[in-house]
């Protein structure tokens, strides 16, 4: 898992390209977090029922939303999904997941 500090790190870097202060990227990250763990629930449904379309066009939208606000470690999760879209592994969404789960669970701007 991330630590704390390299995601603020990052946040930061986000904040300036986006002209934001802390606080309020940490809300646009906690929709986008919300957001998110919703669609990881439709990704896991959609590789259950091998759904490659679904699983690509879900991954595809996980992996831009969380980019543009540098959680590179779940972009890149749903990078591996998007791309792996035939054969995804069940195991790389419940990282995902987790992941998620665990970034919800701090306070950034903090």
């Amino acid at each position: 898992m991330p630590t704390k500090e390299a995601i603020i790190a990052l946040m930061q870097e986000a904040a300036e390209r986006m002209g934001l202060d802390l606080e309020d990227l940490q809300e646009m990250i906690d929709a986008v977090l919300e957001d998110c763990s919703s669609k990881s629930l439709l990704l896991k449904e959609a590789v259950v029922n091998q759904n490659a379309a679904d699983v690509k066009a879900i991954a595809h939208d996980i992996k831009g939303s969380t980019a543009n606000y540098g959680l590179m470690d779940v972009s890149n999760l749903a990078y591996t999904l998007e791309k792996n879209n035939e054969n995804p592994s069940l195991e790389d969404i419940d990282a995902m997941i987790a992941l998620l789960n665990h970034l919800s669970g701090l306070n950034l701007a903090s």
